[in-house]
Order: structure tokens, then C-alpha cells, then sequence
């Protein structure tokens, strides 16, 4: 490749010294078209050069590396996206604990990834030294509001 650059500088600047000290006339236009003609041969020559089962092997090998490269940013996205809406739960539970009088609470929720193609709750971890009182109206809300059944909800009392 640096080679065929080369040479294209050689042929330019040895046809912009032959043109210049050319006098006008038929002879100078003969030199023009053939400086036309070599830098035009100086151009394509590289070209022939090519080996197209390199190409091909190199372009395969993007394509592969490109593929991979998209098939890991969207499972980053897609674990990225799931963190999200596990705080948001985790936030939203916290947020009608307070609400029920619970304080000290936290959350830990898992999801999952629906046939409708959205995640959903799963399973929670609630920490919390409340009374059973509390805990059954959150575990109720739970239940009603993010459709986590009371099998899947483990609660410590630390």
C-alpha cells in the first residue's frame, strides 16, 4: 500500500517537473495526456496487486467481530435495562413501607423476562425487623400490586 503511494508521488512530481519546462505548444499537450495516462496507471496499479482471498478472509473477520461487538452491547443494555427496573421495584416497595408506618425496611428484587417482552417482578427479599402485623399488609401489597405470590417472598428480620 505504501509503495503504490510512492510511486504516485514519484509520477506526480516528475510530471509537474516535465510540464513545467515545456515550452506551450503540441508537444507540451502530448505530455499532458501521457502524464494523465501514467498517473491514471499509477492509481490502478496497487489494485491489481490485490489479494482477494485476504480481502474476503479479512471482511469475514469484521463482520464476526462486528456481530459480537452488537451482540455484546445490547446483552449490556439488556442487563443494564433489568437493573434499572429491579431499583425501581425495590424503590416502589420501600416508598408503601414508609407508607404502612414500616421504617428500616429494605428490598432486594429479582425479575424476570416476560413472553410480552418486558421484565417483570419475580421473587423480593424484604430485611426488615417489623411486626408480623406490617409484614403481612406489605406482603399483601406485594401480591396485589406487582404480582409477587407470598412463595417468593423471603423476609428476614435482621
Amino acid at each position: 500500500m505504501y509503495e503504490g503511494i510512492r510511486e504516485l508521488c514519484a509520477v506526480s512530481l516528475l510530471c509537474g517537473a516535465a510540464l513545467s519546462i515545456l515550452p506551450e505548444g503540441g508537444v507540451k499537450r502530448v505530455a499532458e495526456i501521457l502524464c494523465t495516462a501514467s498517473l491514471i496507471l499509477a492509481v490502478i496499479s496497487p489494485i491489481k496487486e490485490l489479494d482477494l482471498d485476504v480481502l474476503a478472509l479479512e471482511n469475514a473477520r469484521l463482520h464476526e467481530l462486528e456481530t459480537s461487538l452488537a451482540q455484546q452491547g445490547q446483552e449490556a443494555e439488556e442487563r443494564l435495562n433489568r437493573l434499572v427496573i429491579e431499583q425501581e421495584y425495590e424503590t416502589y416497595i420501600m416508598d408503601k413501607a414508609s407508607e404502612l408506618g414500616i421504617e428500616g425496611l429494605a428490598a432486594d428484587v429479582e425479575v424476570q423476562w416476560s413472553l410480552e417482552g418486558f421484565w417483570i417482578p419475580y421473587g423480593a427479599e424484604i430485611r426488615s425487623a417489623c411486626s408480623q402485623d406490617s409484614r403481612e399488609r406489605l406482603s399483601q401489597l406485594l401480591v396485589s400490586d406487582l404480582g409477587i405470590p407470598y412463595e417468593r417472598q423471603r423476609w428476614n428480620s435482621e
